[in-house]
């Protein structure tokens, strides 16, 4: 058996052969997509993974992928990647309420505004977080319009005296 021999034979309906032209010929799609819709077209046409890769310039596993993501899933499946989950969040709603709480809170002895180190080193201390960047409180801050390092960002309670 040869080590390239097609697994997985792609057999397009009208409607999806009609789909993959329009993606093709139309440019708002990713780069991506309009290279597994050639694939898929070319499949269809009855060309061997090899002919295949060597026409668009991709691997030859590129090729047996695509196809095998047709057969399992589609030609949505086929064309498109699957959203990915990504980094889990490294602050939940708790933690983030605790961090602006402290951001707008009166800064620690000694120091007359909080900075994103000291809100770092508070919020492991205070056990929301294990471990978190200065960036990523920096992002969660500005997300809320908080910037404790600016005064006038600052809201202080009043005393009723």
């Amino acid at each position: 058996m040869n080590k390239y021999q097609q697994k997985h034979i792609i057999v397009l309906s009208h409607r999806e052969e009609q789909q993959l032209h329009t993606i093709i010929r139309k440019g708002n799609h990713k780069a991506r997509s309009i290279k597994r819709a050639h694939v898929l077209l070319k499949s269809h046409q009855g060309l061997k993974d090899e002919e295949i890769a060597e026409r668009i310039e991709v691997h030859i596993t590129t090729v047996e992928r695509i196809r095998l993501r047709f057969v399992q899933g589609g030609i949505d499946r086929a064309l498109y990647d699957a959203p990915r989950s990504g980094q889990p969040l490294k602050l939940d709603e708790k933690a983030e309420a605790h961090l602006v709480a402290l951001a707008c809170s009166k800064a620690p002895k000694g120091r007359d505004h909080w900075t994103l180190e000291l809100l770092q080193k508070r919020m492991i201390k205070d056990k929301k977080v294990t471990s978190i960047s200065t960036v990523a409180l920096w992002e969660r801050l500005k997300k809320r319009g908080i910037k404790p390092w600016r005064e006038k960002n600052v809201v202080h309670s009043r005393g009723n005296a």
